[in-house]
């Protein structure tokens, strides 16, 4: 239990990734009981953003090699996998199935039956992953960092004083992320979004800048992990950031999902179009739905103003005390 409460780099990052460390493990052995599909995007929610606090606090710390990053990347791979099919299927069932013709609703049976290989798959694969020793070992090593931090001198100051240094380099990947310069045309300098595009021109730019598109809602991810892993220190002031960066994943969540999802009909019925055409035309107006809304968003996060915004309150953190360190112990600094 804490006893101290330090407002370090390092009290700091081992709060951080203590608590969503644990929070992952508490997810376990019901990701493995395999009741609620809930338990698997919570428990990838959780190492996504202890994966955050990692990429934050990375100048301060010095991580075990089999406890670092690129390890958590890997094990959340693996849970995607199953994720992907668990996305897909409530999509179908809940989204689609219900506005679709009998005769459609029984087109889908094989899809249901390929879809259901395919989980039961991936679920052996998750399993036998977090059950495996390379998870384990990840898990014991970065436990006994936790125990015994091993930070540099970064780690020692205060977080209140560097904390714009921490958080605004995330922030500029994200500004400088060549997501936001998909179909957008420059007028009278000025940079805007292309709003002329036919719906089949819409339909090629999303499957050509697909990977942008993918990569940027990474990014919008770990900017929001990080800004609520920070917001105690701004008070309420990032609040309706932190709300507008939760719609943006949302709609660019929404233009991925239609690809997956096409790609994955194609593969259990290749001829899906012409045999589930109402599917198609609910997917095809999804889709245009949420480029519309991608548009607008665009265009905000592309005004300087907007940008400059965020980069300012992130340069003036408020008067605020740092969650106490878990274990209690000062980070062991190597000099």
């Amino acid at each position: 239990m804490a006893t101290t409460v330090q407002n370090t780099v390092g009290a700091l990052a081992t709060q951080a990734m203590e608590a969503y460390l644990r929070k992952a493990e508490g997810y376990e052995k019901l990701v493995i009981r395999d009741r609620d599909p809930e338990d698997l995007h919570q428990m990838r929610i959780c190492l996504r953003k202890l994966r955050t606090a990692m990429q934050v606090f990375a100048p301060g710390i010095s991580l075990p090699k089999a406890g670092r990053e690129t390890q958590v990347a890997a094990i959340n791979r693996k849970l995607g996998k199953l994720r992907d099919l668990d996305v897909i299927a409530a999509v179908l069932r809940k989204q689609y199935l219900p506005d679709l013709s009998h005769i459609e609703r029984k087109k889908l049976k094989p899809v249901f039956n390929y879809l259901k290989r395919k989980r039961k798959q991936a679920y052996k694969q998750a399993k036998s992953m977090l059950k495996g020793s390379r998870y384990k070992a990840f898990k014991k090593s970065l436990r006994r960092w936790i125990l015994e931090p091993d930070c540099n001198l970064t780690a020692r100051l205060n977080i209140e004083v560097v904390l714009p240094d921490f958080t605004l380099p995330l922030v500029s990947h994200l500004w400088l992320h060549p997501g936001w310069l998909v179909e957008v045309r420059n007028t009278e300098g000025k940079l805007q979004p292309d709003t002329r595009l036919s719906m089949d021109e819409v339909d090629a730019a999303i499957t050509h800048h697909s990977e942008a598109i993918h990569s940027l809602r990474k990014q919008v991810k770990r900017v929001r992990y990080q800004l609520k892993m920070v917001a105690v220190f701004y008070g309420d002031r990032l609040r309706d950031d932190l709300s507008k960066l939760t719609t943006l994943q949302d709609t660019l969540g929404a233009l991925q999902d239609s690809l997956v999802m096409e790609e994955f009909l194609h593969q259990a019925l290749p001829k899906w179009k012409t045999q589930l055409p109402t599917l198609k035309s609910l997917l095809t107006d999804n889709r245009h739905r949420a480029w519309k809304q991608w548009q607008t968003q665009q265009q905000y996060y592309l005004e300087t103003q907007n940008r400059k915004a965020l980069r300012q309150r992130l340069m003036e953190p408020g008067i605020g005390i740092a969650p106490a360190e878990p274990n209690g112990k000062e980070p062991h600094v190597t000099t």
